[in-house]
C-alpha cells in the first residue's frame, strides 16, 4: 500500500519517491494527473503503472490497430465489451469500416483523428501485424500523439511485435480478458 498523497503533491515529488517516469511536467499537481489520465488515487495509478490493475479504473476510449488478417479477432475483442460475463469495458473509437479512398494524405488525417480521440492504443499481433505499414504508422501516431500503447498477442499466433512496441517497453499480454484490462490501464496510467 502505498502512503496517502495530498492532492497538491507535485509530480516531481512522486517520480522521485517511487523512482517513476511518470512522462508530465513535474510542477503538475498530482490531482491534475489523476484526472487527466483516469484514475481515482495514488495507489490505483501506480498499481496500473506497474501492470497491476486488474479492473478498470474506468471506461476507456481505445483504438484498435491491427491487420486485417485479424479482423474477426479484432471484432471478437470488441464484442468482449458488450458480454455481461466478461469484465472488461472500453469505448472502440478505432475504423469500423475501410475508408473509402486512394488519398492517402485525407486517410492518414482521418486516422490521426480517430487516434487523437482515444486515450490508449490497442495493437492487436497476429502473425503478420509487425510488417504492416499501417499499423507501424497507427502506432508511430500514438506516440507523437502522447497516447498509451499497449499490444495484445491473439490466440494461435507466433509473429513477432512490431519494433514500436518493443521500442517504447509498451506492456503485451496474452489473449485473456483480465490481462487486456491490465495492459490497457498500464498504458492509460503511462501515456505522456
Amino acid at each position: 500500500m502505498f502512503q496517502r498523497r495530498r492532492d497538491d503533491t507535485q509530480v516531481k515529488t512522486i517520480e522521485r519517491e517511487y523512482g517513476v517516469d511518470l512522462r508530465a511536467r513535474g510542477d503538475m499537481k498530482l490531482a491534475t494527473l489523476l484526472e487527466e489520465r483516469g484514475f481515482e488515487s495514488l495507489t490505483q495509478f501506480l498499481k496500473a503503472y506497474h501492470g497491476r490493475l486488474t479492473a478498470h479504473a474506468r471506461r476507456r476510449r481505445i483504438f484498435i490497430s491491427f491487420h486485417k488478417e485479424d479482423q474477426g479477432q479484432r471484432a471478437g475483442l470488441t464484442l468482449m465489451s458488450w458480454n455481461r460475463n466478461v469484465d472488461i469495458s472500453f469505448y472502440d473509437v478505432s475504423l469500423k469500416e475501410r475508408i473509402k479512398s486512394e488519398n492517402l494524405t485525407y486517410v492518414r488525417s482521418k486516422l490521426r483523428d480517430l487516434i487523437g480521440g482515444c486515450s490508449v492504443v490497442v495493437c492487436l499481433v497476429g502473425n503478420g501485424t509487425a510488417w504492416r505499414e499501417w499499423v507501424d504508422w497507427e502506432l508511430s501516431t500514438a506516440v507523437r500523439l502522447g497516447k498509451g500503447i499497449c499490444g495484445v498477442r491473439l490466440k494461435g499466433t507466433y509473429g513477432r511485435f512490431p519494433a514500436q512496441l518493443t521500442r517504447i517497453g509498451a506492456l503485451t499480454v496474452e489473449w485473456e480478458p483480465q490481462e487486456i484490462v491490465r495492459a490497457i490501464e498500464c498504458a492509460a496510467a503511462r501515456r505522456s
